[in-house]
């Protein structure tokens, strides 16, 4: 699978936005009253994990997952499994429309029929990730630039409105180091950290292997610095209790900010970061999952953008009736039926077949 390589500083960006995607605005999920904690002992095993996807292609002699997956299990088995990890980045990318289309909803157009806006966004997805890889990274810095702006800039206002009181972080840890734990392992280790897998389908254009780590294991880094940062703004601008109920956290803090009566509603700017966030995240999971298509069925990803975008659209309308539905499905049911099969069990099933082919000599 030939792809054109990106740049390094390309690299670094295009999985950093990525890795913040809609985990900026929707932060960890509430399973735990001090969720900055989480974020910052999440970064642990998933630097591990990372750090095993990296083995696993160079122990598998191969420059993507797809190409491994299908030497090490075969034609038939191998196809079943591309095919497999396609749906789940399909399915991935449902979701996260989903969450856009809500936050959007709410702030900026409230009164838009909801399947107008899916089916634009679904198609502005199809026509970046046309571009291929390269487009998708150099539109990677620029809305990194724009994130990380708007992001201080929120910071900076809620700082002058004078809605951020530090007391609010305490009592750390009241109710024990286990639920900490718990959550870590529940939620933040495979959201959205471990959705990195996704980079393995098209590795070799994202640098040499040891610079992929370097740079994969920099983004995992900054991510969580700027995550850990979000969460202990959220905490100390809404407080707890209130970041319990609270759907949109971040949205319900930049409502805090109100400068002389002046400088006020400033929820669009979340919106312009949550909408740029999954237009990356969107596109790279689009790619990869069309590149999956193409993969089995020796046909160019190109064919495969147009349908694949409707149905992504389509079903991101059809995948719950509700957001309280939508929530309880992505916590419990994806998380252990989907992401911890998609992104360990079968790696690691893998890596074993690859290790046991080697002891016995046999050639991938």
């Amino acid at each position: 699978m030939m792809t054109t390589r990106l740049q390094p500083f390309q690299t670094f960006t295009i999985m950093f936005v990525y890795l913040l995607g809609t985990s900026l605005i929707f932060g960890t999920p509430r399973l735990v009253e001090d969720t900055w904690i989480v974020d910052m002992i999440s970064l642990v095993p998933s630097c591990a994990i990372f750090m095993f996807y990296t083995y696993l292609l160079a122990a598998g002699k191969s420059s993507d997952l797809y190409s491994l997956l299908l030497k090490t299990w075969g034609r038939f088995l191998g196809s079943i499994l591309i095919l497999g990890y396609t749906v789940y980045f399909f399915y991935i990318a449902c979701r996260n429309i989903r969450d856009m289309i809500g936050l959007i909803k709410t702030t900026l157009l409230v009164n838009t029929p909801e399947e107008l806006l899916i089916l634009m966004f679904c198609f502005l997805i199809a026509y970046a990730t046309s571009g291929g890889l390269p487009t998708i990274g150099r539109i990677a810095i620029t809305i990194s630039g724009i994130e990380i702006f708007f992001f201080v800039l929120i910071a900076v206002l809620l700082g002058f409105s004078g809605s951020i009181d530090t007391e609010r972080i305490l009592p750390l840890i009241s109710t024990g180091i286990s639920p900490v734990l718990s959550a870590t392992w529940k939620s933040s280790i495979w959201f959205p950290y471990g959705e990195i897998v996704v980079f393995l389908v098209f590795m070799n254009g994202l640098g040499e292997p040891r610079q992929f780590r370097k740079l994969g294991l920099a983004s995992l880094i900054c991510s969580c610095i700027v995550l850990t940062f979000s969460s202990l703004l959220q905490i100390s601008t809404l407080g707890k209790e209130f970041m319990k109920f609270s759907v949109f956290a971040l949205m319900d803090a930049t409502r805090q900010i109100n400068i002389a009566d002046f400088i006020t509603r400033m929820d669009a700017l979340v919106a312009f970061i949550i909408f740029f966030s999954v237009l990356i995240k969107c596109s790279i999971f689009m790619y990869a999952g069309t590149k999956g298509a193409a993969y089995v069925f020796k046909k160019s990803y190109k064919k495969f953008l147009l349908p694949c975008a409707i149905l992504i659209g389509g079903y991101s309308i059809w995948v719950s009736d509700s957001y309280g539905e939508h929530v309880e499905e992505g916590l419990k049911y994806a998380i252990f039926w989907l992401h911890i099969p998609m992104q360990l069990a079968i790696p690691a099933a893998t890596l074993l077949l690859v290790w046991i082919r080697n002891l016995k000599g046999e050639e991938l």
